[in-house]
């Protein structure tokens, strides 16, 4: 709940956005995505991660890590404000100097929440996360609609990303009891940094690896085809993410639970990557097949031109939830040093794609995600099987069934697209009803044993919220 409703809302938020904004002025926030998540990893320095790791955590390691945390947050951000400059004369831009002081200001706010939520994660608390997330998530969506509407442009986007900050951050304080004791111990932090530091490092390779590409496009091209291309990738990935969002809180933290029973985490980690992909296959092939309609309806036909990298990211994310669900297991058995060198060779070898690919065109870069994406399944499937003995091969069999199906989704679908005698609304209504109908056909002629588990699931939650006893 604390997803849909999360996601929903910036979903609303997002074409509200993209209707009285341009491309050119996405393109500028996205200009400045490396900077800020990296700038952002050093605040958590891998902590938080490690205090949901560890079965037993003091109040000693809560409060020093919290301590750390905004001691870093200060001095990252002033660092981000300082080299401020330097970004705009490398983009030429010099509107990304202002913005950059601004969106600074998110990594202190943060770094006074992160404990606190690294804790209700740690108890599966979601209840009460669901509840913080929506409520920042609505005020600074609104405030942001509303400077947009009024002509404030880009900074309309700048002022949404710090007044959500500050609201989740403000309203955790309130909601979550935790409060640090004035302590800040140096033997507590270098209890948890063993974990915490391979965390970082892998958090920081990924980072500069996933957000090069908006570098590489801002710089070699323009704001406006960063803005198409971060477009398509943030439509792709709000379906993905949805997904990936839910399975990410849960999965660790369980998965950690878990740990020394290889049997239990394995029949865990199965059961995981075949729920998740039995969504996210069929709706991937779906966005592939209804880009068109998808991108007119909601957006506009300024963004038309973003349509093609939508429906090549839309391949990209067919094997995206395996980046979450595998190094959640490799985490859980306190390998952080094994997931930081996976990191190196995968983003070796994706900078390798980028490299190439950012010499040929914007959607030759969106190729290389594709190819990326495929090479870090069968990398970290490769350890998941040494390590539980669910190696890559066998998972792609269990989800074998759901690609099938999914593949008829987007044979039947697709053509529908082709119409162009009627309204793009029209086409997506048409298409979105006729790939849902056709999945579940193909889920009940054929008798999937979990699909049917979930729908069965399903049923058994809505009968119970209905008859409560």
């Amino acid at each position: 709940m604390d997803t849909l409703s999360r996601y929903g809302v910036q979903f609303f938020v997002s074409v509200a956005l993209a209707r009285l904004l341009t491309p050119k002025e996405f393109g500028l926030i996205g200009m400045l995505s490396l900077f800020i998540g990296i700038a952002g990893l050093f605040i958590d320095s891998g902590f938080s991660s490690a205090l949901t790791q560890k079965r037993d955590i003091s109040q000693e390691e809560k409060s020093s890590v919290f301590y750390f945390n905004v001691v870093i947050g200060l001095i990252m951000a002033i660092a981000l404000a300082t080299t401020a400059p330097l970004i705009a004369a490398f983009y030429e831009l010099p509107i990304l100097a202002p913005l950059t002081r601004i969106m600074a200001v998110n990594l202190v706010v943060t770094s006074f929440g992160s404990v606190h939520w690294a804790l209700l994660n740690k108890e599966l608390n979601f209840r009460k996360g669901m509840k913080i997330s929506l409520i920042a998530t609505i005020v600074s969506g609104s405030l942001a609609i509303t400077l947009a509407w009024s002509g404030w442009g880009v900074w309309s986007l700048a002022i949404q990303s710090v007044a959500y900050s500050l609201t989740s951050t403000a309203v955790i304080w309130i909601m979550y009891p935790w409060r640090p004791a004035i302590a800040l111990h140096t033997r507590a932090l270098r209890s948890l940094f063993g974990f915490g530091s391979f965390v970082l490092l892998t958090g920081i390779l990924n980072t500069f690896y996933t957000r090069l590409n908006t570098l590489i496009i801002g710089k070699m091209y323009s704001a406006g085809d960063l803005g198409l291309y971060s477009r398509a990738y943030s439509t792709q990935q709000l379906p993905t993410s949805l997904i990936s969002a839910i399975v990410n809180r849960v999965a660790f933290p369980i998965f950690s639970t878990a740990a020394d029973d290889k049997d239990l985490l394995r029949r865990g980690c199965r059961k995981a990557v075949v729920g998740i992909m039995l969504i996210n296959l069929p709706m991937m092939a779906g966005l592939v097949a209804v880009a068109r309609p998808l991108v007119l309806t909601l957006f506009g036909d300024k963004w038309a031109p973003c349509i093609p990298y939508l429906q090549i990211l839309g391949l990209a994310g067919l094997l995206w939830p395996f980046q979450i669900i595998n190094p959640s297991v490799i985490a859980a058995q306190g390998r952080s040093d094994l997931l930081f060198r996976l990191e190196i060779v995968k983003d070796a070898i994706g900078l390798t794609f980028l490299l190439v690919a950012c010499q040929i065109s914007v959607a030759a870069i969106a190729w290389s995600m594709v190819a990326h994406g495929a090479v870090c399944f069968f990398l970290n499937g490769y350890y998941t099987g040494k390590l539980i003995q669910y190696p890559a091969l066998r998972q792609i069999r269990d989800i074998l069934p759901y690609l099938g199906a999914s593949v008829a989704v987007f044979i039947l679908v697709w053509p529908i697209s082709l119409i162009e005698s009627l309204e793009p609304a029209v086409l997506l209504v048409l298409q979105v009803i006729t790939g849902i109908c056709v999945y579940l056909l193909v889920g009940y002629i054929f008798k999937l044993r979990d699909f049917m588990d979930f729908v069965r699931q399903i049923t058994d939650r809505i009968q119970a919220v209905r008859n409560p006893v």
